[in-house]
């Protein structure tokens, strides 16, 4: 048999060539060491971060374990109903990581490919000024906005600070306000007291980690916008029998697949296939397994940054698609692959020795404190340039963007790959998203190599990545409008700069090349950028 494939219900994860033969060596180990079992059980002697929690009595979220969503249902439920009698029915989301990208997939699959059903959830986890801009300038969709605040940070904080204001300024009362917002956060924490200083609604939950899709951290905010989680839940939790044997086990294949790949010397994986009916659920993946293996496994989303030269060192995992012919495929419905991708994320983590459950980095500190000398070079016309700031010896030569952009895809290496991190607007349509992707796409083609596609997020944790196995790219731009933050001298739009400019002195630190690319105008920028990736000068 060239594939070999494990079905419980409606699941299927198939494997072939290469990848079955290292995920059946694999196998051997997960069933000695009682790893089913363990994982069940919460046993805290998997990884150190589980253990100092135990010891701290710091409840934490397990990978796919339904018990924290649960817990909190009644509640999710009875904020839903008052959020509808008020006529709220657009949910704004205040949170980033796997977790927030959870939520955006459980709503969009149950939108469906018209738009029906739940309500729109929007994401904001960075200070793009963008995003809110379109939210607080319009009138009516702020006038039926909920916001659920998820992150425990400044700028999260920062973030309902501004839309508390535009509520305001929208002609709400304070007690109007407070009931706009549902803080979801562990007791004690930052955004917990917030919340309770501003009397706005708290749910409690365990200790945020990216094991969250199940966790109140993505099930209040989908609830609020409409879908019904406790179905969700039960579906969820018909499949975990099936993940405490040692037979037939989908999450302990998969997490068997992609750990094996690596202990085989396959550290990338490329997600891709037929996910029309699962919208997102490749971009979840890829937030799932950055955040838990820690570098040592480097998902690419196919949409963006597909490399076009196959190599020894990376894989496929297509979702539906064809056993016969993908490295390795997943099958099933929603519920079911929220549990088998947590399972198998912390599965791979326990075969590559890595802590999955170590606490998210924080973003980088907000000031202005390094990166604003003069550019190296600056590429094109006063007022549309593209000014380049990089300290790597070999780039200093450059004398033009696409001499430069030869340079960095040189530099990739033949197991590298590139890091593309932008700190500008995501939006598909209104924003930079379309355009930034094709420029990863165009790059992976140039370098040969994958390219990650990151949105103002920070590099991998240092205690597991590999030393120098990645590029990072950064692009920011000048904002034309900005959005001041209440009580400060400063707007959204420095903070966003701020950001980038620490994580680029972050990622250097830990011996990264590095290379920021500042674009005076947006638009104008990155169309100088795509030519030059093209190679069209």
């Amino acid at each position: 048999m060239s594939f070999t494939a494990v079905v419980s219900g409606e699941t299927a994860i198939t494997a072939r060539g290469p990848l079955k033969e290292a995920a059946e060596r694999a196998l051997g180990r997960l069933w000695i060491d009682q790893v089913p079992v363990r994982l069940a059980s919460e046993d805290a002697s998997l990884w150190p971060s589980a253990a100092t929690a135990g010891v701290d009595g710091r409840p934490l979220c397990w990978p796919g374990q339904p018990g924290p969503g649960r817990a909190v249902l009644d509640r999710a439920e009875e904020l839903r109903a008052n959020a509808r009698a008020a006529g709220l029915s657009e949910v704004v989301l205040l949170g980033g990581g796997a977790p927030a990208r959870a939520a955006e997939l459980i709503v969009n699959a149950h939108r469906g490919a018209a738009g029906q059903g739940p309500s729109p959830l929007t994401v904001l986890d960075g200070p793009e000024p963008g995003p809110v801009l379109r939210i607080r300038e319009d009138d009516e969709r702020l006038g039926r906005t909920m916001v659920v605040v998820t992150g425990d940070d400044a700028g999260a904080e920062t973030l309902r600070q501004v839309f508390a204001e535009a509520l305001a300024e929208h002609g709400l009362s304070p007690a109007e306000v407070e009931r706009r917002f549902v803080t979801v956060a562990e007791p004690g924490a930052a955004a917990a007291k917030h919340a309770m200083e501003a009397g706005h609604p708290l749910v409690e939950a365990p200790a945020a980690t990216a094991f969250g899709a199940l966790s109140p951290y993505a099930l209040v905010p989908a609830a609020l916008a409409g879908v019904g989680v406790r179905t969700l839940l039960e579906e969820a939790t018909a499949v975990l029998p099936a993940l405490t044997r040692p037979e037939n086990n989908p999450g302990l294949v998969l997490g068997a697949i992609l750990g094996g790949a690596v202990r085989a010397g396959r550290r990338a994986t490329v997600l891709g296939g037929r996910a029309e009916a699962l919208p997102g659920i490749a971009g979840w993946v890829a937030a799932l397994l950055e955040e838990t293996a820690g570098g040592l496994l480097t998902p690419v989303v196919q949409t963006g940054g597909m490399p076009i030269v196959p190599a020894d060192d990376l894989f496929l995992v297509t979702f539906g698609g064809r056993p016969h012919q993908d490295d390795a495929t997943v099958a099933g419905p929603l519920a079911a692959q929220l549990v088998v991708w947590e399972y198998a994320a912390a599965v791979a983590c326990y075969l590559l020795d890595a802590d999955p459950l170590v606490p998210a980095a924080r973003p980088a500190p907000m000031t202005l404190d390094d990166g604003t000398g003069e550019p190296l070079f600056t590429d094109g016309d006063p007022g549309r340039a593209v000014e380049v700031h990089t300290t790597v010896p070999a780039l200093a030569g450059a004398s033009g963007v696409e001499e430069l952009l030869d340079a960095l895809a040189r530099g990739v290496g033949a197991d590298g790959h590139l890091a593309l991190v932008a700190y500008l607007d995501p939006d598909e349509a209104d924003g930079q998203g379309a355009q930034v992707r094709r420029l990863a796409a165009l790059l992976a083609a140039r370098c040969g190599r994958p390219v990650t596609v990151g949105w103002g997020a920070p590099p991998p944790a240092p205690g597991n990545d590999r030393p120098g196995a990645g590029v990072y790219l950064l692009v920011t731009g000048n904002v034309v409008r900005d959005v001041p933050v209440p009580g400060r001298h400063h707007r959204l739009g420095v903070l966003q700069l701020a950001r980038a400019l620490g994580d680029a002195r972050d990622a250097r630190a830990a011996g990264r090349p590095v290379v920021r690319l500042h674009l005076q105008d947006r638009w104008a920028g990155l169309t100088r950028l795509l030519d030059a990736a093209r190679g069209g000068g």
